[in-house]
């Protein structure tokens, strides 16, 4: 029998097959052994910590081979315990082609029974942060974020202890079939804060498309505060557009400071809604609306996130309850019987200005631009309409220019500058009322229908402090407030309601049907101590003048108001009504004695009636209602002053 053999070319192809047979047979029997490698090798030094399969490795080779680890543990920081990351397995499959282009694109993704331990025991140490060496060779290209088609978990856990921010979590995770959608359990305290959170997210198939919906549905309790989310997300791995229904709800806006760092005052209850949308790195909350403890609002707000975070408003309101911006002074809301009460965080007992610092790290940490209206505002007995306020916040000082509004039938302007960004805050404020009509300033008092008049005036201010109490204190600047047209009976019933003493009715009670066709009151403060220039009241009769300061710091009193009779009347033997104690108590009296002593001080006070003749126009009389208030003040000049006082005081001796 004759053995045929093979021709030379037939051997070289046949041992070439054979070869490139045994080298893939080895090939494949030794990839997983690179891939641990690989992976507990390299994977570890770029972490800096330390990976390892403690199981078995396999891949079922295609296209887009698929790869499982069984038993991976990554290890936590040297003064960390216990592994930051165990998971019983990990399965992936990995498309090959777009690796070619720079892409990680993974068709499918399995965690089974991934546990994940986050860990912050001082605000220098967190175990999510990894420290790697610095990379030899320049980034490649595969920058963008791996894009999944069919993520899979089961029962995964997430716990978080964050010492620093008060923060001990519990996170649960899993898919449910056969969408396998994730849904979303928690519990545990969120920055001191009971923390309750549930919610669904739908199958990502992002490998089809960078476009597909990801639905969502989340509900977040934190304490008070209640967060509902609903709606789509695109590229949820990069967050690279969200279109979300927002439900914010709770028992202060104080809350949502907590949870997302705006600098937002406490407030009464809230409740808000509006859609949450996403473009590049702006998040924007548009077309929402809802209620501020008694207060609607509504309107649209920017946030692009960044140190510092910057927050564009444009806000809304039909009816503003001044109580609900309580916040904004450093006063916190007190329900009492059923309505919210102001509550300031005074000095003490008998102090009544707030104390409590303003929150230099909420003002640093954001800028803003802010515009603000009100159609009404509900201040207390008052009426305010038509206000606009533009807030601009930067680098820790806050304008608002302006300030304006309408009250009582009159007009108010102001500009008010706070700077933060030193230790002592420094503040200037300044200000004009015109026209302003004082029955509809205090619509619940019952004025007589004629002679309410108007006032108008200015203010202008400059102080040093971190709380409403410490400006106060250290307040340089000038006050000047004008009348025409009034009427002293109502000024008495003013003084009835407002509970202003006995002594001070008394002292008025006499002089009840005299008209005011003319009343100028100047004060002058430096660091604090307030004085007064100029204190007149004209009537027909007799003009009431007085003298004294007013102690800021102290927070207390001591003026002293008297009569200059024209003519020889009952009231030309009143004493001078003394004004003393402190803001939280005043206390008034009544004097017959030294009014002598205190004709020099009426004097000084008649010389410095001039300067405030320019406080005359703001008063902006109604038509037919002129007032002479220039020769109203030149009689009320220093000579006229002296010998009506000295007169006085030999009429009171005489008694």
């Amino acid at each position: 029998m004759t053995v045929k053999r093979l021709p030379l070319w037939a051997k070289i192809v046949t041992g070439a097959a054979l070869s490139l047979i045994v080298a893939i047979a080895i090939a494949v029997g030794l990839a997983p052994t690179i891939v641990r490698h690989v992976i507990e090798g390299d994977g570890s030094a770029k972490l800096h910590r330390r990976i390892i399969i403690h199981g078995a490795v396999g891949i079922d080779w295609s296209l887009d081979p698929r790869l499982t680890l069984n038993r991976v543990t990554v290890a936590n920081p040297a003064w960390a315990q216990g592994p930051m990351v165990t998971m019983r397995q990990l399965r992936v499959r990995i498309a090959l082609l777009p690796l070619l282009h720079g892409r990680v694109v993974l068709p499918s993704l399995v965690l089974r029974r991934p546990v994940i331990r986050l860990d912050r025991p001082s605000p220098t140490r967190a175990n999510w942060v990894f420290v790697a060496p610095k990379p030899r060779m320049p980034r490649s290209k595969l920058r963008a974020a791996p894009r999944i088609g069919r993520l899979v978990v089961t029962h995964g856990h997430i716990t978080v202890h964050d010492v620093p921010a008060a923060t001990d979590l519990v996170l649960g995770i899993r898919s449910v079939k056969p969408s396998t959608r994730l849904l979303l359990s928690g519990h545990g305290r969120y920055k001191g804060s009971p923390f309750v959170l549930k919610g669904a997210l739908g199958s990502p198939t992002l490998a089809e498309s960078d476009r597909s919906p990801y639905p969502v549905r989340i509900a977040i309790h934190i304490g008070r505060f209640l967060a509902r989310i609903t709606g789509t997300l695109v590229a949820p791995m990069a967050l690279k557009h969200v279109d979300l229904h927002v439900l914010l709800k709770g028992a202060g806006l104080g809350r949502v400071h907590k949870a997302t760092s705006l600098p937002l005052p406490q407030t009464g209850p809230f409740q808000i809604s509006g859609r949450l949308t996403r473009h590049g790195k702006i998040w924007d909350l548009a077309h929402f609306h809802g209620l501020v403890g008694k207060s609607d609002l509504e309107g649209a707000i920017s946030v692009r996130p960044g140190h510092p975070m910057f927050m564009r408003a444009n806000l809304t309101s039909r009816l503003l309850n001044f109580k609900d911006l309580a916040g904004f002074v450093q006063a916190k809301p007190k329900k009492v019987e059923g309505h919210v009460k102001v509550v300031p965080h005074a000095q003490s007992a008998q102090k009544v200005l707030p104390a409590k610092p303003y929150k230099r790290s909420r003002l640093m940490k954001v800028d803003a631009n802010v515009v603000y209206r009100a159609e009404h505002v509900y201040a207390s007995h008052m009426r305010i309409q038509d206000l606009y306020a533009h807030l601009i916040l930067r680098h820790g000082v806050v304008r608002l220019a302006p300030l304006n509004f309408g009250v009582a039938d009159g007009l108010v302007a102001a500009h008010y500058t706070m700077n933060v960004s030193q230790p002592i805050y420094r503040t200037q404020l300044q200000a004009i009322a015109r026209g302003v009509h004082l029955r509809l300033l205090f619509p619940k008092i019952k004025f007589q229908s004629a002679g309410t008049g108007r006032i108008g005036g200015r203010l202008q201010l400059s102080a040093s402090g971190n709380s409403i109490a410490a400006m106060s204190a250290h307040a340089t600047g000038h006050l000047g407030l004008a009348l025409a047209n009034g009427s002293v009976n109502n000024l008495y019933v003013a003084l009835a309601q407002l509970h202003i003493g006995n002594a001070a009715l008394d002292w008025l009670s006499g002089m009840r049907q005299e008209r005011i066709p003319c009343a100028v009151i100047r004060l002058g403060a430096r660091n604090g101590l307030v004085k007064t220039r100029t204190f007149l009241i004209a009537t027909p009769s007799a003009n009431i003048i007085g003298r004294g300061t007013i102690n800021m710091r102290r927070q207390t009193l001591h003026l002293t108001v008297l009569t200059k009779p024209k003519h020889i009347t009952i009231i030309s033997a009143r004493g001078p009504l003394h004004v003393g104690g402190t803001f939280q108590k005043p206390v008034f009296s009544v004097s017959r004695k030294s009014l002598l002593e205190r004709a020099g001080a009426a004097i000084a006070l008649g010389a410095l009636l001039t300067p405030a003749a320019a406080l005359l126009p703001l008063i902006d009389t109604a038509p037919g209602h002129k007032v002479d208030c220039p020769a109203l003040l030149n009689n009320a000049g220093p000579k006229a002053h002296a010998e009506a006082l000295k007169g006085a005081a030999q009429r009171a001796r005489g008694h």
